[in-house]
Parts: C-alpha cells; structure tokens; sequence
C-alpha cells in the first residue's frame, strides 16, 4: 500500500533552514523524512519484483551499488501483488511529496531503483554541481527523493558533509567533514536538494543488501534553450569517459579511484 493522504504534521524536518549556497534558485534548504511512506507488504513486493529482473539491474556512478529503470505496466507486476500501474502511482505520489516539502510544483526527470551490495558506498557528492556550487550536466536534479525499502542490512548509513576548514586545496584532499549521519528507516521517503548545499553520500555496506528506489526533480516551470542543452550533452560525454576509466580502476580492486 502507498500512503494514501500526505499530511505535513507527519513530517520529520531533520533540516530546515534558509539555503545560501548554489545558484539553482533553491531558497530553503530542507531534509525531510515522510515515514510509512509504503507498508512493509509493499517493499517486499517491490524487492521481489525487480530483483526477479535481475537481467536488468546495470552499474551506476557508485561502487558496488547497480540501478534498474522501471518500465510502467509491466504485466510481470502482477505476479509480485503489484497493480500495472504501481510505479505510475508511486511517481505521482513523490511528486506531491516533493511539492509538500518545497512549496513549488516540480516535475520528474528520472526515476530508477538501486542495490547497494556488501563493500558499496558512495562518496561525498553534489547531484548537480561540481563542489565550489557551479552547475553541471546535471542541474536539472534540484531535488532529490529516495524511498528506503528495507532495514536487513548493515553500514549504509546516509550521510551529510560540511566543507572543512582546513584542506589541500589542490588535491581536494579532505576537504569534506561529516556533520550528519544516519542509517534511514525502512519504508520512509526523504527528501532534499542534492546540490553543494548538501554534499552527501552512503557509508560503506558491511552486510546484506540495501535496496532504495531513486527519483530527480525538476521546476516545473523552468524551461531551457538549446545551447544549453548541447552544452550539457557534450559535459555529459566527458562524464562518461570519466565514468569508464574509473571503472576500470574498479576491476583492478582500486574501489576508491
């Protein structure tokens, strides 16, 4: 079951103050859970559903850790207790979320479910930016959603930097500090602009695997010109190239290159 009535009385604003850092227009920096956002009987399916998928799972930008696209009225739904339209309704859901926490209409951009298996994690990161607050490819990810569906594992805490007073400029080395961190709880959404105003990651997974679903948000209103978007396509490219190399070093048992 999906929460049926999002009542912000329910929310737990674990940050929520006014945002002066990044140039994306974001005024209120907020982290904010919505508990039982799904029941226990929902998550489950969902697990048994896109792990019954296993084809389909591909590597992502973190180590350990694949992500899995969700095609809507997948009539294999069904045999998981999962209506054809469940991920339709799920998105919808997370929209209005996201409207809820930010007090703006948003639109979706991508959407996907995730793995993170024992050694995954991913280090401090801007979804949208490079760490002085410039925007990338990726600025179109203003906020970010992340539906937790299990609790049967160990590590995988989320967590929260701040920049460090002292570090090797250069090199970057150190630059982040972790100010906040927390192991999210099961079946709860949380939501949170995922640029430099909260640099963050996932703690390395010790045991079992951790299982989330992932979706970026958007203005609805704003629109972009064309310049923009083939500035952004050939950014992405460079990223990719960036992405295989690292891969590589990966394979060679380098997991923090």
């Amino acid at each position: 079951m999906i929460i049926d009535q999002i009542n912000k009385s329910t929310f737990n604003y674990i940050k929520d103050e006014e945002n002066t850092k990044g140039v994306l227009g974001i005024t209120h920096n907020r982290i904010v859970e919505i508990p039982n956002f799904i029941d226990a009987e929902t998550a489950n399916s969902i697990i048994s559903y896109v792990e019954s998928k296993g084809e389909d799972w591909g590597d992502i930008a973190f180590y350990g850790s694949l992500g899995m696209g969700l095609a809507p009225n997948d009539p294999g739904l069904a045999e998981h207790g999962l209506n054809g339209t469940f991920f339709d309704d799920l998105r919808e859901k997370f929209k209005e979320a996201v409207e809820l926490v930010f007090d703006r209409k948003v639109r979706p951009n991508t959407s996907h479910a995730q793995k993170w298996d024992v050694g995954g994690f991913a280090a401090p990161h801007s979804d949208n930016s490079d760490f002085d607050g410039v925007p990338n490819a990726f600025e179109i990810n203003k906020y970010v959603g992340i539906l937790y569906l299990n609790g049967d594992y160990e590590g995988g805490d989320l967590f929260f930097c701040k920049e460090a007073e002292v570090y090797d400029k250069e090199t970057n080395s150190n630059r982040w500090e972790t100010y906040l961190s927390f192991k999210p709880n099961a079946f709860s959404y949380y939501v949170f602009p995922g640029g430099v105003e909260n640099v963050h990651g996932v703690s390395e997974i010790l045991s079992g695997t951790r299982y989330t679903m992932v979706s970026f948000w958007d203005y609805e209103e704003i629109e972009y010109d064309q310049a923009t978007l083939d500035k952004w396509k050939e950014e992405e490219k460079q990223v990719r190239i960036e992405q295989a190399i690292q891969k590589e070093e990966w394979a060679k048992g380098n997991k923090y290159a």
